[in-house]
């Protein structure tokens, strides 16, 4: 994970004593707990608007921001072959049992009449992510593309991020090792050598794509008004959720069927 800490040592200056006492983990609790739920509240407000159609107008799309980078995954052509999950696990060097790609499936309807559904839940990159205010040992910030990026060797393991993450994703290994939390980065190292992200190249189906956050933001309106076109129900779900996500999905059902609002 060397390079890693490479990445961000021009960005922050670790504390000189990362230890946090029982007290102060139990009075952030209550604190946790209560900014998670405003968190989510406030994500429902916002995505709201998402569950009818791309549910952004072309002002909207102007908007998003192309300094901002972004993943985006599209689920009409996902097949779930779960090698976007490997391929994040093997370019990172992250532990098997760190799942942090997850394709989580839902069915919908009423037997015999059963859809089947997917959604990739990896770290969103939030613009304005709790993980990173309330790390106290400065552990994840911000790189390149404002992708949120973690120092595994600066981590303390105190499950702070896991608390506050409205979407549940800080993955952590406590037989790993020196107990770390594991999610997304973005592959900065593979983009710092102007690569694409790991599970970008290894889709058999193309259904990932890399660029800035309009350019996701546009390709996703486009793939829904192309499944419309078609008598399909399609969901953009991302630029609207916490101030615009750095990870956007086209969904075939409602995002609530999976927790995301």
């Amino acid at each position: 994970m060397n390079w890693i800490r490479a990445a961000l040592k021009n960005s922050k200056n670790l504390r000189g004593d990362h230890s946090v006492s029982e007290e102060a983990k139990n009075s952030q609790e209550e604190k946790s707990v209560s900014r998670r739920s405003f968190l989510k509240k406030g994500a429902a407000i916002g995505g709201a608007a998402l569950l009818a159609g791309s549910g952004m107008s072309s002002l909207q799309a102007a908007e998003m921001s192309t300094e901002k980078e972004a993943l985006y995954m599209d689920h009409s052509l996902c097949v779930s072959c779960h090698a976007c999950r490997v391929a994040c696990q093997n370019e990172n060097n992250f532990p098997n049992e760190a799942n942090t790609v997850e394709i989580r499936g839902v069915e919908t309807g009423s037997y015999p009449d059963v859809d089947y559904y997917t959604a990739r839940i990896s770290c969103f990159h939030c613009r304005n992510a709790p993980c990173v205010e309330i790390c106290p040992a400065d552990a994840i910030e911000p790189a390149r593309g404002d992708f949120k990026v973690t120092d595994n060797e600066a981590c303390i393991g105190c499950y702070e991020c896991l608390d506050v993450c409205p979407f549940d994703v800080p993955e952590f290994v406590p037989e790993y090792e020196e107990e770390s939390m594991f999610k997304c980065d973005g592959c900065l190292h593979l983009l710092e050598q102007e690569k694409e992200p790991a599970c970008v190249d290894t889709c058999p189906t193309d259904a990932i794509s890399f660029g800035t956050q309009k350019e996701m933001a546009q390709k996703g309106m486009e793939r829904i008004k192309q499944l419309e076109s078609e008598g399909k129900t399609g969901y953009l779900f991302g630029p609207e959720t916490q101030g615009g996500l750095g990870l956007m999905l086209v969904l075939r059902t409602d995002p609530r069927n999976f927790d995301l609002s």
